[in-house]
């Protein structure tokens, strides 16, 4: 029949969007719960006895119910609105009555306007309960827990086989009157045994001075004292316990002890295992820290690779734009104007012949770094004079030095430097920074290329007094899609130029480092091994 009243109350809950149903029972000036749904018990239980203080023969005002305080602070815990209760059954000549208690999420009208909807099932639970209580005869219709208590003799000598602590009595001397059986496969004792027994008779010598403290403890101050100590089994084994004693008080006098012992050695063993597990789990700590640091440092790599990327093709779709729009602009004048002059038309076509040279350099220098990256590039290395290489790369890049008035200055020795390489791959190497040193350095300034004929190696250096690159850009500009952010410059750049030049350097197994400094010019410096053949 509760699982009935239960299912009642479920559907009222759904019916009135409530928060929780309580049932209660009214009877001979006490209140008790019959049955809660959609909450735990004990958050009923101050509005259950302040209920019990308005009762008076079973009849109590509703509306101050639901003006206690203790009855608002249950629907704070709820979080729910209101509060509608109903007399749902009554059993007059025996003083007893129910009340069904909605803690609603509405307002408590709303509930009163819908009560034709629940109306039914308010009927149906008057009948459940009515078929579940009055059907009792006076003896039968007593709580549950009077049946229960008035026989706690049978039902501790249960108890006392049940637990499995110990459960113990001992006399004013401290000898065991009674335990539980546990004590059997605990310490290895009977019950019969144990009795008479001192309680310091089965705690080893090393213990007893701390555990007499403890007790005379309890006998001076009369109160609930929790110790820790070891029990020695009839077997000779030592298992530590928590125990938590009461004194006995009769006629104001302290007439014996009642105590519960709960074994702790699993426990022990598991603060043993915690105490081996410790340093493993701060080495772990440390190592996912560890991880997320580098998982961090990745996460920040990728996402600026990402960025750098991001500019590098804005660049690059820049530098294609500039020479297109140049080809296709000329042209378009050319075909539209057919009385063009020829000498505009031979101009015309010398600017696409140039911008069309220069898309294609822009397009093979960025074919060439994909393919370096791809490792598809391979070098074909003979003996060469990097001076006279150097001297042509130097003539290449006169006119456009002279062009902007800047000079050009190429200092060397007379003497020929003999190096294993590509030719060509170095040759575009010391192109793009002679092209770049003219480039960032402004009219009438000066760009000078020297080579330094050393003891194993050959030093070649390309000075400029241009624009220079600002010291916290000089560790990424061989990187990859890095571009120097120069704010108000116009000067056209794709950021691989440098890639390339390191690139080619790193494959000839030379070295290439940079000096600069803002305002005031740039220097690279780029050394290779020289070729010292044996003649046969």
């Amino acid at each position: 029949m509760i699982e009935l009243i239960d299912n009642t109350l479920k559907i009222l809950n759904a019916v009135t969007d409530s928060k929780a149903a309580l049932l209660l029972r009214c009877r001979n000036s006490k209140s008790s719960i019959v049955h809660v749904s959609g909450f735990e018990t004990g958050i009923f239980t101050d509005l259950i006895n302040a209920i019990s203080m308005l009762t008076v023969d079973c009849e109590f005002n509703l509306s101050e119910v639901e003006n206690l305080p203790v009855c608002k602070s249950v629907l704070k815990k709820l979080n729910a609105e209101s509060c509608f209760i109903q007399n749902v059954f009554s059993v007059k000549d025996q003083d007893e009555s129910f009340y069904l208690f909605l803690f609603i999420n509405d307002q408590k009208e709303n509930v009163i306007t819908a009560n034709s909807a629940i109306t039914p099932i308010l009927n149906i639970l008057s009948e459940q309960l009515k078929k579940y209580f009055s059907t009792k005869s006076e003896t039968t219709q007593k709580p549950d827990e009077d049946l229960i208590l008035n026989n706690w003799k049978d039902n501790f000598t249960k108890l006392l086989s049940l637990s499995e602590d110990l459960i113990f009595f001992l006399d004013r001397d401290g000898c065991f009157l009674k335990m539980s059986e546990s004590c059997s496969f605990i310490l290895d004792y009977s019950v019969a045994e144990i009795r008479g027994k001192h309680l310091l008779d089965i705690i080893p010598s090393e213990y007893q001075s701390k555990a007499a403290d403890d007790i005379n403890e309890i006998l001076q101050t009369e109160r609930v004292v929790k110790f820790s100590t070891v029990l020695e089994s009839n077997l000779g084994k030592q298992i530590p316990f928590n125990i938590t004693c009461h004194p006995i008080i009769t006629e104001g006098k302290v007439s014996g002890l009642m105590g519960i012992g709960t074994d702790v050695s699993r426990l022990k063993e598991y603060e043993e295992e915690l105490l081996k597990l410790k340093p493993k789990l701060v080495e772990a700590r440390r190592l996912i820290s560890i991880e997320r640091a580098r998982l961090w440092q990745q996460t920040s790599l990728l996402e600026e690779l990402d960025r750098i990327k991001g500019e590098f093709v804005s660049n690059i779709s820049h530098e294609f734009r500039t020479p297109l729009a140049s080809i296709i602009g000329f042209s378009e004048t050319i075909v539209s104007d057919p009385d063009l002059p020829e000498e505009m038309k031979s101009e015309f076509n010398h600017v696409i012949l140039n911008e069309g040279k220069r898309l294609a350099k822009l397009i093979n220098d960025v074919l060439d770094l994909s393919n370096i990256e791809g490792g598809k590039v391979a070098l074909n290395k003979s003996s060469m004079n990097i001076v006279d290489l150097v001297n042509q790369v130097v003539d290449t890049n006169r006119p456009e030095a002279e062009k902007k008035m800047i000079a050009l200055i190429f200092e060397h020795t007379n003497e020929k430097i003999i190096i294993d390489a590509d030719g060509e791959k170095i040759g575009q190497a010391f192109d793009a920074l002679i092209n770049n040193a003219i480039k960032f350095t402004n009219g009438n300034g000066r760009v000078k290329v020297i080579i330094n004929n050393l003891f194993k190696e050959v030093e070649i250096i390309i000075s400029d007094t241009g624009v220079g690159i600002p010291e916290k850009d000089l560790p990424y500009i061989f990187q990859k899609f890095y571009r120097v952010s120069r704010p108000g410059t116009e000067i056209p750049g794709t950021g691989i130029g440098l890639v390339f030049v390191k690139q080619m350097v790193d494959m000839h197994k030379g070295l290439i480092s940079v000096q600069s400094e803002l305002g005031n010019g740039t220097t690279f410096i780029i050394k290779f091994l020289k070729s010292f053949k044996v003649k046969s």
